[in-house]
């Protein structure tokens, strides 16, 4: 398999090669099929991993990989150096040889410098980390959990640093699938757990966990995603204490047996309507929540075609081919080391299609997904993470011509300190001079599995031009928005519209 100087394997078109060990691939692909290639094959390819999540953690402008592994396996720091990735972990102190389940990037002290939480199982006996990055200490990173209060043990699921109280500090979410889930208030020096009195200790088993403001009141909420035939749990934030209206909404799974469970859960405007919908990955089944206004939701999935799966563990929205619709990767976990059944849910518009390769289908990812433009050319590419024994952690460049990859802005949502504190933010890109809604983003509180990224918000655009940008964020006196009229992407760098809120 030819690979180039860059470390690219080379494919044909739509990312098809005409043989891979021994067997012939189909020569056609599916409809709106996208262009892939392997990046750096040989890095990636150690098996094992588990969460996968992006941050520019040394500050240099380049999209950074952080991939926790499980089994003894040390985990990984990939350095992004304009595209080309140096393995850099043991050196910058955070190569835990402990099966690592979640991972999040974060900014909680507001200093400008990213902060890594892992979370381990509890088995493994070893307490949660809360890693500092010391850029003047030779570029490592110091444990700091227990000065913080945050070195707690569990079976660790979604990590989420945000904001949830407004008051401009950004605290921490932890979901345990063996105990009450924990959320710790941001004291300025300390963390300090507050679920308990917030009345969000679900104690049920929950594996997945995405913030959104769900009912646009101006406050963050939290849907749970629990496995074992547990219910789901959507808890609406009231200010002073949280409280469960899934099962009002119709929205906790009810009736499922012990056998079925809510995996990873995520969040996108899928039909460009201007309000936030729900994808919640599943054993069983999958659900997709289409949002209608004032708090309501309306379950779509076998609808829309994307209710398939088996055991579907993590999902993320990305328009891999800037069409203007976010498209949807879910894949799913087999107790066999065999290939996954993966699905690439195109977005046509009135309903999904699986536009998966064979390139993507033969390397799997039963657990880390994430879209995210590493090369800064305005199209998605794709990490994965598989953690059997014949997976790796792949990642894929996508291919598609420069022209379509010139259909899309990203937007950086900061605050005015140029900080990325805003998880959980929405972004909305307008036809310019209109209220034509062109996309609609979070700003990432968890995602592919049990992640958290630091990047900046894709938006695929039908068409190059120039758009407007609105951004919203929470806030003690209700939801701001912050507009940017007639942006055009192509002078920004890297397509990146930087917004301070």
């Amino acid at each position: 398999m030819p690979i180039d100087r860059r470390g690219f394997v080379r494919l044909g078109m739509c990312g098809c090669v005409a043989a891979v060990a021994g067997r012939r691939l189909p020569a056609q692909a599916p409809p709106n099929a996208p262009s892939f290639e392997l990046v750096q094959p040989a890095l990636f390819a150690t098996t094992g991993g588990q969460p996968n999540c992006w941050a520019d953690y040394d500050g240099d402008g380049d999209l950074d990989l952080f991939v926790g592994f499980k089994d003894a396996v040390a985990n990984r720091l990939y350095k992004n150096d304009r595209g080309r990735f140096v393995e850099v972990a043991a050196e910058a102190g955070v190569a835990d040889l402990t099966d690592t389940r979640a991972a999040a990037w974060g900014d909680f002290n507001g200093d400008g410098k990213l902060e890594l939480y892992v979370g381990f199982t509890r088995r493994s006996g070893v307490a949660n980390k809360l890693y500092r990055y010391e850029a003047s200490g030779g570029g490592k990173f110091v444990d700091i959990a227990r000065d913080v209060g945050v070195d707690v043990k569990g079976e660790t699921r979604q990590v989420s640093f945000v904001d949830f109280d407004n008051d401009g500090k950004v605290d921490l979410f932890i979901a345990f699938r063996d105990a009450p889930n924990m959320l710790f208030r941001n004291e300025g020096n300390r963390f300090v757990d507050v679920a308990k009195d917030m009345g969000v200790d679900d104690p049920r088993k929950t594996v997945g966990a995405v913030w959104f403001d769900m009912n646009e009141d101006g406050r963050l909420d939290l849907f749970v995603a629990n496995q074992d035939g547990t219910l789901n749990g959507l808890w609406r934030n009231d200010g002073s204490k949280f409280v469960d209206v899934a099962r009002e909404l119709g929205m906790d799974a009810a009736g499922r047996p012990e056998n079925f469970g809510s995996n990873g859960p995520s969040v996108a405007d899928y039909d460009n309507d201007g309000r936030l919908d729900l994808f919640v990955a599943g054993y069983g089944r999958n659900f997709l929540f289409h949002n209608e206004g004032g708090g309501r939701f309306k379950e779509v999935a076998a609808a829309m075609g994307v209710a398939g799966g088996d055991r579907a563990t993590p999902s993320s929205w990305g328009d891999y081919d800037n069409d203007g619709r976010p498209d949807l990767y879910v894949s799913s976990y087999i107790d066999r080391p065999v290939n996954e059944k993966d699905f690439l849910f195109h977005n046509n518009g009135a309903a999904f299609s699986d536009a998966m390769i064979d390139l993507l289908a033969k390397h799997g990812a039963t657990h880390g997904v994430q879209w995210v433009d590493f090369d800064g050319d305005g199209a998605l590419d794709l990490a994965l993470a598989n953690n059997n024994p014949n997976g790796g952690h792949y990642l894929f460049r996508n291919t598609s011509p420069a022209a379509q990859g010139r259909r899309s802005i990203q937007v950086s949502v900061v605050d005015q300190q140029g900080h990325a504190t805003r998880a959980g933010s929405e972004v909305r890109v307008y036809a310019a001079g209109t209220r034509k809604v062109l996309g609609g983003r979070l700003v990432d509180t968890g995602s592919g599995y049990c992640s958290q990224s630091v990047m900046p918000v894709h938006v695929g655009l039908a068409n190059d031009g120039t758009v407007d940008v609105e951004v919203t964020t929470m806030t003690r006196s209700g939801r701001k928005i912050t507009r940017v009229a007639n942006v055009d992407p192509n002078p920004l760098p890297r397509r990146v519209l930087v917004v301070k809120t």
